[in-house]
């Protein structure tokens, strides 16, 4: 599957900078996308939204965070 992170502009910060990606996933345990989304302490979660959304791993870089998904998704 491709390696297509897209940028969630709504979830943007107050200066604009990103802070949450989308990636399609299809997965058939975790759903169709996967978010990563930065936290409050400047770190990376990971997460499926399975009727809530739900952490599976939260990483100290965005890099970090994309290549657990690779690995692991």
């Amino acid at each position: 599957m491709k390696n297509i992170w897209n940028i969630v502009h709504d979830c943007d910060g107050e200066n604009g900078e990103p802070t949450c990606w989308a990636k399609e996933i299809n997965h058939p345990k975790y759903g169709k996308f996967v978010w990563i989304t930065e936290n409050e302490n400047c770190l990376y979660d990971v997460e499926v939204n399975r009727v809530e959304f739900i952490t599976l791993v939260t990483c100290k870089t965005l890099t970090s965070a994309k290549r657990w998904v690779s690995k692991n998704l």
